[in-house]
């Protein structure tokens, strides 16, 4: 008989809950702690930007192909084998990618540390699914969720100071003794568990294969849409193979009997609509993540580790409140906080539709705040609405599904909200040479002022118009770059407000967990 955790082993509830906090936070932390010595790897392999842009591309398209799998891993080998082989393959990922001679062999190792990366966040959660009771699930994934959302936003801060100090090759070398100890720690306290499917039932290649190919040429199309243009043949190329994929991934699910992804998930109500609101919380989480970093840097100036800083309050803040979100969703349901969080994250959102090159540190910070509270009554009630609305056996499953969903979701907000910031900053600097073809009187104006300033300064007439004709343009492009960074703030803000109307039909009060008399059956017989 294999010993299985009971309901009241409080003592190691918590355990687990340690141990995959440990591990999640590491995971999550290399999704984003790379993006700041980009510069550094490309002058060590003399890289172009095109080429290491793989370096990031790489790691989410070998997360998002292999988060798949954790369910079906899972009903094979059980849950304390998959974590331990997750945890083992994205420790050995981040030794290969510090040895890493070439851009290639970089690449490639990115890969290897994604897929190990892309099993211990679904992994980690269905664990705290099957060891908490539905009363108290919410409290712990509010816990466990500091390190999913913690982890991407203080990357680029210790990335920074990383890379400042030891090299951009440190940042994959610390994994290393952090790796060690979680193993160590992982198969000190997770009991055995058995597989939960039968060993006989059949990989489902055909939807392998189908989604695969759906997530890599997606991801692959939005990652690329804006540096290749949205019409060119790749792009089309990309867009055409990943719908065909799609519609006979969802031919083959319909009629085989061991399925890659249970799409009839989706029967739950209360799944469905906490996927529809994971979707439009990615647009929040990663667009705003996207969009704020590159104004500081390529609008006021601000370097990695100073963009870094000012955003740590705002994830502080997110660690914080994610706990107390989870308790509240226990009490009251997922409903109330939910529409609460949307609401605050699209007041971030339109308040910096104002933003400009002059915005105090303290305007830019306090907007920050409130995005971090938001987030927080956005992630762990609507986790714990999704884990609980299906039957407890099924929680790997569900939160495979759900990683997937916002992994896809949030490339996707990426790439449109970068597609609008292109578009604009275009529209605009459109108006702006209009204006200055027609001679418009301010900036005639303003012309002027500093063409006698620099004469006053010793210039020759030609010589100071010139300087002063130039300044103008320059401070007018920046204009344009600003304006249509308020145009994606205000796009990102309407999409998430757009978030509360699936979020009405989330449950108003907490419901109990979904029961399978056969999951339980099978249960006791073990």
């Amino acid at each position: 008989m294999v010993e299985q955790p009971r309901a009241t082993d409080d003592e190691y509830r918590w355990q687990v809950l340690r141990v995959v906090m440990l591990g999640t936070v590491m995971s999550a932390l290399d999704s984003s702690i790379v993006n700041v010595c980009l510069p550094n790897i490309m002058a060590s392999f003399g890289a172009s930007i095109d080429d290491i842009e793989w370096v990031v591309t790489g790691y989410m398209l070998g997360f998002s192909t292999f988060m798949p799998l954790t369910a079906w891993m899972r009903d094979r080998i059980g849950h304390r084998r998959l974590y331990l082989l997750s945890l083992a393959v994205f420790t050995c990922g981040s030794v290969l990618c510090g040895l890493a001679w070439s851009l290639p062999a970089l690449v490639f190792a990115r890969v290897i540390q994604a897929f190990g990366g892309g099993a211990i966040t679904p992994t980690g959660m269905a664990m705290i699914a099957e060891v908490f009771p539905p009363a108290e699930r919410g409290r712990a994934l509010g816990i466990w969720g500091v390190g999913v959302i913690l982890g991407p936003a203080i990357g680029p801060t210790i990335g920074g100071y990383l890379t400042e100090t030891l090299g951009w090759r440190s940042i994959f070398n610390i994994n290393l003794p952090i790796g060690l100890f979680g193993l160590w720690l992982a198969n000190r306290v997770l009991r055995h568990d058995a597989p939960k499917g039968n060993a006989k039932t059949s990989f489902d290649r055909p939807g392998f294969v189908l989604l695969t190919l759906f997530l890599v040429s997606g991801l692959l199309g939005l990652s690329k849409g804006n540096q290749d243009g949205w019409t060119s043949p790749f792009i089309v190329g990309c867009g055409l193979v990943a719908t065909a994929s799609l519609i006979a991934f969802l031919v083959v699910e319909s009629v085989v009997e061991s399925r890659i992804l249970d799409l009839s998930l989706f029967r739950h109500g209360q799944f469905a609509v906490a996927m529809t609101v994971t979707g439009v919380r990615s647009v929040a989480l990663y667009g705003g993540t996207f969009l704020l970093p590159l104004f500081m840097q390529t609008q006021m100036g601000l370097s990695e580790v100073q963009t870094g800083v000012l955003l740590l309050p705002g994830a502080l803040m997110i660690g914080a409140m994610m706990p107390f979100a989870g308790r509240l969703a226990d009490r009251i349901g997922a409903r109330t906080p939910t529409i609460v969080g949307l609401v605050l994250v699209a007041a971030f959102m339109f308040t910096y539709t104002s933003l400009d090159t002059s915005t105090s540190t303290w305007n830019l910070l306090w907007p920050t705040l409130v995005r971090g509270f938001g987030l927080a009554l956005l992630v762990t009630p609507v986790m714990t609405a999704a884990i609980n609305s299906v039957p407890t056996h099924r929680a790997g499953m569900a939160s495979s599904m759900l990683n997937l969903i916002q992994q896809v979701a949030g490339s996707a907000g990426i790439a449109a909200l970068a597609a609008v910031l292109g578009r604009r900053t275009h529209q605009h600097l459109a108006v702006v040479g209009q204006a200055m073809d027609s001679e418009a009187p301010v900036l005639l104006a303003t012309t002027r002022d500093l063409t006698l300033r620099f004469m006053g300064l010793g210039f020759a007439p030609r010589d100071a118009q010139t300087v002063a004709g130039v300044l103008v343009g320059q401070h007018a492009g920046g204009a344009a770059a600003v304006f249509a960074f308020n145009d994606a703030f205000l796009v990102g803000g309407v999409v998430v407000l757009l978030g509360a109307i699936p979020a009405l039909f989330l449950a108003a009060r907490p419901r109990k967990v979904a029961v399978d008399p056969s999951a339980a059956s099978h249960a006791l017989a073990d």
